[in-house]
This record gives C-alpha cells, sequence and structure tokens, in this order.
C-alpha cells in the first residue's frame, strides 16, 4: 500500500530552504520515494495561504517512515524546520 507526505508549509527563510530543497531531493530517492507535487505556487481554498504544497509518494509507509527517520534526512530537517512552518502530514491508500 503506497504511502504519502502531504506537506502545506509558508517559507520564512527562503535562501536557508532552498538549501534543504538543493539537499532533500536525494534522500528522498534513496529510499524509494517521488515527487508527486511540488507547487510554489498553492492556491488556498480554505484556511490560512500557504506557499508551497507538496505530496511525495514511497512503496509504502515503511519506506516513508525509513526515509524520515534516516540519518540523511534527520541532519536537513532542521534546514526546512528553521526555515518554514506549515504541516507534514503522513497518510496512505
Amino acid at each position: 500500500m503506497a504511502a504519502y507526505l502531504v506537506g502545506n508549509l509558508k517559507i520564512t527563510n527562503a535562501e536557508g530552504f532552498t538549501e534543504y530543497r538543493n539537499l532533500v531531493g536525494k534522500t528522498i530517492a534513496d529510499h524509494g520515494g517521488e515527487y508527486i507535487v511540488a507547487d510554489v505556487k498553492s492556491v488556498p481554498m480554505e484556511g490560512e495561504p500557504e506557499h508551497l504544497s507538496v505530496v511525495l509518494k514511497f512503496p509504502d509507509m515503511e519506506a516513508l517512515r525509513g526515509w524520515y527517520d534516516s540519518p540523511e534526512y534527520q541532519e536537513i530537517l532542521p534546514l526546512r524546520t528553521d526555515n518554514s512552518e506549515g504541516i507534514i502530514t503522513f497518510a496512505q491508500d
């Protein structure tokens, strides 16, 4: 069963967040994940406007959690959390 990361983020420091974006793709691919959506021009229909919507797809929840908990991702995670705010959710179909 595929698993997804769904995120809506407001970027608070573009320079710092760019460093995160430059590094995160390889960590995702290394764990079997792929981008489904990464849109910096999302249109909010309800709630507060955000700047970035992202959906990642992994083969299963184990792969998604393995990526998130991996040392490679944990090393760069502060580049996201220090430079954006929002919500990240895990879901599966």
